[in-house]
């Protein structure tokens, strides 16, 4: 096992903010925000293992971990599939409730109207993006560390992770919900959000959305929050007030989210109080070592089923992923088809909000109830606010096929 003699914590760390200091001067002088692909933090792993020797080792503590973690992307896909392919409800309302009840107003909107005024992303946003993007490598690495200090600190890091995926996948399940930025940009019922992080992700690297963000309706819990603070929790069990940088780190990640109207300030709250609990568990399922017995695994197996676990997640994993790919990809690039039960349920909302009335009548239109949908059409056509609007719906309406030659409605 890797030890404080085969490589220090400082070194440790000034390789891992050299790396990340390089990105974010490239990342701001070049224009070019370039992150590793999943695959190649792994490569990196274990190029890592290989230059210590320690290939046996990380190749029975990680494998089965990584293949569950690699499950668990697939997983959140396979949640927004199921609520794409039979209509399931998603919410959006409750957490907006929630927000002004404790806060008085959603705060992604007060950031944006103090720091983001004229919608232009600047210095500030481009820096804010750069760290939002590291949430998906910061765990690994903060996992390759623990790894390399402690075993019975690996096994919490370990369960605490299984545990968070577990509780968070769950609720993704039971309670889809909107983020802010869809709550604004589809209906409205926020003024207008920038969501610039994904903006600057189109423009220099518009696949890594597409291969990291799979449930654009997962926002409540907030594992964006959830990962770095059950790291945060976990860095402070041994190393106390030297762990105080990376609680700065989660800090800035919990400003991104909600700057960026990825989150609303409920879902981080949602998100920290599950990290805690997972950490916890973590805490007293992790297995110990007794005086005199071998190092413990936090699943302790031999390594033979280890090995066939992990491969068969994999390959779960992979199958499930082309199964659902096809029809995942129209569902991506189409929210419309959604169903928001708290539209469905009060129609009556669609006349006093354009933006909802449109997207009812889109709704029963492509479940071919005409009728419905012209109602929700016409309210919309009240509350047009431009001659673009009022074209739109005139447009919306004709392919409704509802009115005669003479311009009477069909009966």
């Amino acid at each position: 096992m890797l030890n404080h003699k085969t490589i220090s914590t400082k070194l440790f760390w000034i390789i891992v903010l050299s790396i990340f200091t390089v990105f974010l001067i490239a990342g701001l002088t070049l224009s070019l925000f370039t992150y590793f692909p999943k695959i190649m933090i792994l490569a990196l792993l274990i190029i890592l293992v290989f230059l210590f020797k320690a290939e046996k080792r990380f190749f029975k503590d990680w494998f089965l971990f990584l293949s569950i973690i690699y499950l668990a992307d697939t997983a959140r896909g396979l949640i927004y599939f199921l609520i794409s392919h039979y209509q399931l409800p998603v919410y959006c309302e409750y957490p907006i409730k929630l927000e002004k009840l404790l806060w008085g107003t959603v705060p992604s909107v007060w950031l944006q109207n103090l720091l983001l005024p004229d919608g232009n992303a600047g210095w500030l946003e481009k820096i804010l993006t750069f760290f939002h993007g590291t949430h998906f490598i910061a765990f690994l690495i903060v996992g390759f560390f623990i790894w390399i200090k402690d075993k019975v600190w690996f096994n919490l890091y370990k369960f605490s992770f299984y545990t968070l995926l577990l509780i968070g996948l769950s609720l993704y399940a039971l309670v889809p919900t909107a983020p802010p930025w869809m709550a604004s940009e589809m209906f409205s019922l926020l003024p207008r959000l920038v969501h610039f992080n994904l903006e600057l992700y189109t423009i220099y690297i518009p696949d890594l959305t597409a291969g990291f963000n799979t449930d654009p309706v997962a926002a409540m819990p907030s594992l964006h929050a959830a990962f770095p603070f059950l790291c945060s929790l976990i860095l402070w069990k041994k190393l106390k007030f030297k762990a105080l940088p990376f609680y700065l780190y989660t800090g800035t990640i919990i400003f991104t989210i909600i700057y960026s109207g990825d989150h609303y300030l409920v879902d981080i709250l949602a998100g920290v109080i599950i990290a805690t609990i997972s950490y916890k568990i973590g805490d007293i399922f992790s297995i110990k070592k007794r005086p005199g017995e071998p190092w413990p695994d936090a699943f302790n197996w031999k390594r033979e089923i280890r090995l066939a676990a992990g491969l068969i997640i994999i390959i779960a994993g992979l199958i499930t992923g082309q199964i659902i790919k096809p029809e995942l990809k129209v569902y991506y690039s189409q929210y419309n088809h959604l169903k928001f039960p708290e539209f469905i349920n009060h129609p009556d909302k669609s006349a006093n909000n354009y933006s909802i009335a449109i997207y009812l009548g889109d709704f029963y239109a492509q479940r071919q109830q005409k009728e419905t949908a012209l109602k929700h059409y016409l309210d919309a056509q009240n509350l047009a606010r431009n001659t673009y609007e009022k074209r739109m719906v005139r447009e919306k309406i004709r392919s409704l096929n509802l009115y005669n030659k003479s311009g009477l409605q069909q009966k």
